[in-house]
């Protein structure tokens, strides 16, 4: 980056902070708790060495008002409120991409790490989930592999649950809206002692689909869902305590709702799909959390457990053919333990020591069917191919009327960590603080591929005449077992200086990591060509050409980074104005990106060279008797620095899906009423907006930036309260997912405008 780029922001960050040089500190010396207007946020984190509002890092705390006012249900729905940050909502609960300043994965993997109350979630098809009953959402950018688990790359995203010990209550709620929109929600807390708490609710949603099938004219993208979570939090004794958490989820709903796109006018057309298409998930995880106190230190123990299973049916050509069609099957039983011991005296000088370990046995069944069009468009395609343009004297012809191809991937992995952190606050001079952590990193991922399939061919003269069946083919077998270790050794450094309790600068340096993996998704793709070759080999050797081996196609390799930022977080005025300015500067080797196959069966998790990214955000909040207001901006310049497939240089062109823009602007308004027939009346208004998008790394095809609106309104009596809400009021029309299949390119549009209304009582 432009040196004076980087001496501009500094300047900046000294000027700002200069203004309170001279402030007294009349904050009150609580290290747990984060004061907002009209609620109390807990903020203590097992791990940390730094106070949280004070954390030398990018930072984003959602608190249980903002998740009200501004409708959020799922993950999906923080996208471009918190800066940089986005989650396109497409497909399936499946997909879940979470980009961060750049750093993300659509496929395979995820370079943004999940944690609910401490405990990690191992993979991505199980971050897509209803979010009921939240004390607080943290979103910390950037590297976090000093303090979190695996694939923190891009940062870490905290979920905290509300505990029966510290809110007692019972909460019913229950929604309706357009397109068959339905939910319902119920939860209830209470103390069965001084010492043991309880809770426990359940929620079911339904909504009929945003986008109708014209080739069975139903929607598409139909629904349901349901779960509920069982909790209990015991203090066993003032410095001991425990706590249980058992939760669940199903999914049953349409899925992938694309609409094939055309290049020259910009049309998306109508869903047109003529196989089945659906998702269905189980997935119920549990966990125990410990902790014991004493006045020297903080030992805390989580373990926990997660299953998934899942069954997902895919038109794989998206059209009306009856080209090929997927039926993928995950189970998955995930396993985690931590222990993590921090200091818990009052000096300059914190630390932090943990240790964690997981096992992810996954399994996954891909069977590949090709049906008519396919056995004719695909397979038979490559004999004809073969016989036009060489000197092949016959003409073999692919008897079979549709040819199931199974495919079953064992791809368990396991991994150990030991990490540090340590904090001296009032190094040389009062308010200058140093944190330097350490990960030592050791993850093994193995692969069992098994795939069995023989295919009738018959041998003609010329494609019109007539064809004998081929006897003595033998059917093709795959059978392969490979394995990947990987090594990673994580160093972060801050530099902190608070010159107020309420305003202060911070510079830092990390390393980003993301491992390695296999891809999955692909097994028709490989077992394709090792049949065609088996066969060339069997009839015709010197035209049979080797296709390459699974280990290499299958395999990529991780993704590290560099992360520089430059930053600072301020209260300008007391109570009323906070600030975040960040400035950040990321390189990038060995990039993980999503590609599709030759065949056009598939796409692939590979590497692309070197990239870089770079950009801004910032943060505003100003609160003023009944009206707050928050505008969070963030901008992303990221870019292929290197990376040529040996078609095409890429080198200065966007990495796709990272959008260069997130806005967010929202506005709330709050009014207790007195001697009314009404208690209470709240407004909110939220602007989002996100953009510019490039879809592939040729940057050929792009959505532009575009914005939504969601509003909400409601009055309060006694326990009563009830809204009036809206999503995308403007009813903005854009995209939220490209991709290619067979060549042929489809998009999945936005949610349309929503309209309903909630009820709900609090005791």
């Amino acid at each position: 980056m432009n040196k004076r780029y980087w001496y501009a922001a500094l300047g900046l960050l000294i000027g700002i902070q200069s203004l309170h040089a001279e402030e007294k500190d009349t904050t009150p010396k609580d290290t747990i708790k984060t004061y907002n207007i009209d609620e109390v946020i807990i903020t203590s984190s097992a791990k940390e060495t730094n106070k949280f509002r004070t954390l030398p890092g990018s930072v984003s705390l959602i608190s249980p008002q903002m998740i009200a006012n501004r409708q959020i249900d799922a993950l999906k729905d923080i996208s471009s409120f918190v800066p940089n940050l986005y989650i396109p909502d497409y497909g399936a609960k499946l997909t879940s991409a979470i980009y961060i300043r750049g750093i993300g994965a659509r496929s395979s993997g995820q370079s943004v790490g999940l944690y609910v109350d401490n405990v990690p979630y191992l993979d991505k098809s199980t971050f897509d989930f209803e979010l009921t009953d939240i004390q607080r959402i943290e979103v910390l950018r950037g590297p976090q592999g000093t303090l979190y688990g695996r694939n923190a790359m891009g940062g870490i995203i905290n979920i905290y649950t509300l505990s029966p010990l510290s809110y007692q209550g019972t909460r019913i709620s229950a929604s309706a809206g357009s397109y068959g929109a339905y939910k319902g929600k119920v939860s209830h807390y209470r103390k069965l002692s001084e010492t043991v708490g309880l809770s426990i609710g359940g929620y079911y949603d339904q909504h009929n689909g945003y986008f109708t099938n014209i080739y069975t004219d139903k929607k598409a993208d139909h629904e349901k869902s349901a779960g509920g979570r069982f909790k209990l939090d015991w203090q066993i004794k003032p410095n001991f305590k425990a706590g249980y958490t058992f939760t669940y989820d199903y999914t049953d709903q349409g899925a992938f709702p694309y609409g094939l796109y055309h290049k020259e006018t910009g049309v998306i057309d109508p869903v047109n799909i003529n196989d089945p298409v659906s998702y269905n998930r189980n997935m119920l995880s549990n966990h125990l959390a410990l902790e014991y106190q004493t006045p020297s230190f903080i030992f805390t123990s989580t373990t926990g457990y997660q299953y998934l299973k899942d069954d997902m049916l895919m038109d794989q050509d998206f059209s009306p053919l009856s080209v090929f069609t997927l039926n993928q099957k995950q189970k998955q039983h995930a396993y985690n333990q931590e222990f993590a011991i921090k200091s818990n005296l009052n000096t300059n000088y914190q630390w932090s020591f943990g240790l964690f370990g997981f096992y992810n046995d996954l399994h996954t069944d891909g069977p590949v069917t090709f049906k008519e069009d396919g056995v004719k468009n695909v397979l038979q395609k490559v004999f004809d191919d073969m016989y036009k343009n060489t000197s092949m004297p016959l003409h073999l012809k692919v008897l079979d009327e549709e040819l199931y191809i199974p495919g079953s991937f064992d791809t368990p992995s396991y991994g150990v960590a030991l990490f540090h952190q340590s904090t001296y606050n009032n190094l040389f001079t009062p308010g200058l603080s140093l944190t330097a952590g350490v990960r030592l990193d050791y993850e093994k991922q193995k692969m069992d591929y098994q795939s069995e399939a023989r295919m009738r061919l018959g041998i003609g003269g010329s494609p019109e005449s007539n064809h004998t069946e081929l006897q003595g083919i033998e059917p093709t077998v795959m059978d392969i077992h490979t394995s990947q270790d990987f090594w990673q050794v994580l160093p972060k450094v801050s530099l902190k200086y608070e010159c107020t309790p309420r305003t202060f600068t911070y510079v830092s340096v990390a390393k980003g990591y993301k491992t390695g993996g296999y891809n999955v998704q692909m097994s028709a793709d490989l077992m394709q060509s090792q049949m065609q070759y088996d066969m060339m080999n069997q009839f015709m050797p010197s035209m049979a050409k080797e296709p390459a081996s699974v280990e290499e196609v299958a395999s990529y390799k991780p993704e590290h980074s560099w992360n520089y930022e430059l930053g600072m977080r301020s209260e300008l005025i007391k109570n009323y104005l906070t600030s975040e300015l960040t400035f950040f500067y990321m390189d990038v080797e060995d990039v993980q990106i999503t590609q599709f196959v030759n065949s056009g069966n598939g796409r692939i998790l590979a590497n692309a060279g070197k990239a870089q990214s770079y950009g801004v955000e910032a943060s505003v909040k100003a609160t003023v008797r009944n009206v707050s207001a928050d505008i969070n901006y963030g901008y992303t310049h990221a870019t292929f620095r290197d990376y040529d497939n040996g078609e095409e240089d890429f080198k200065g062109k966007f990495i796709p899906y990272t959008p260069r823009h997130t806005l967010s602007v929202g506005l709330h308004y709050n009014k207790l009423i007195r001697h009314s027939f009404i208690d209470q009346f709240s407004a909110s208004a939220q602007f989002n907006g996100t953009g510019k998008i490039f879809w592939t790394e040729h940057n050929d095809i792009s959505q532009k930036f575009y914005g939504t609106v969601n509003a909400k309104a409601g009055v309060r009596k006694g326990n009563v309260k009830v809204d009036l809400w809206s999503r995308n009021l403007t009813d903005t029309q854009f995209t939220a997912f490209y991709f290619e299949s067979f060549g042929n390119p489809f998009m999945q549009k936005g949610k349309p405008f929503r309209i309903g209304a909630d009820v709900a009582l609090i005791f």
